[in-house]
């Protein structure tokens, strides 16, 4: 991995939680915190800035996985992988409500957390690549007018040689 891919986990079961800080560290991710506790892995996350959050649902402390999930997600563009031994319909579909990037069963399949893992970075970047691109200003015109561009389907910027600028009607090399 060329990039620092930092890791947050929240394990309320202090074996998985060293189990995971080890074998994700092994294979090249910076964990950039353990904790156990919901409220913890909130303000962990606000300080530390992870790419990514494994959150197990049945935590210590007031606030579960869920919670903590739906607070980190409202104010931080952080994805979380729940990764939790609760396969309940209830729990299910209360998780699928937090816009989540996934739900994985326990025992853990760490070929199965790498993929989602990494998935989640790819798409998290991707998506603020994206962000960043579409914020560029557009070339104003002599004139006054702005440039309307054109972005491909998937956000990519598509090269312009030229406009026609829509308030006098000429052409405007890039």
């Amino acid at each position: 991995m060329n990039e620092e891919k930092r890791v947050l986990i929240v394990e309320d079961e202090s074996v998985v939680a060293l189990m995971l800080q080890e074998s994700l560290t092994r294979i090249g991710y910076c964990v950039v915190g353990v904790c156990f506790r919901g409220e913890d892995a909130v303000r962990m996350a606000a300080d530390t800035h992870p790419d990514v959050v494994i959150m197990d649902i049945n935590l210590k402390g007031e606030m579960d996985g869920i919670s903590a999930s739906e607070a980190i997600l409202s104010s931080m563009d952080i994805p979380v992988i729940y990764l939790t031994a609760y396969t309940d319909d209830d729990t299910i579909r209360r998780a699928a409500l937090t816009d989540s990037h996934s739900y994985l069963v326990k025992p853990i399949n760490m070929r199965e957390l790498f993929a989602n893992i990494e998935m989640a970075i790819h798409k998290k970047r991707r998506a603020q690549a994206n962000r960043e691109t579409a914020a560029v200003p557009a070339p104003a015109c002599p004139c006054g007018a702005t440039m309307v561009c054109t972005f491909a389907p998937q956000g990519t910027r598509m090269v312009v040689a030229g406009w026609i600028c829509p308030a006098c009607r000429e052409f405007r090399a890039a």
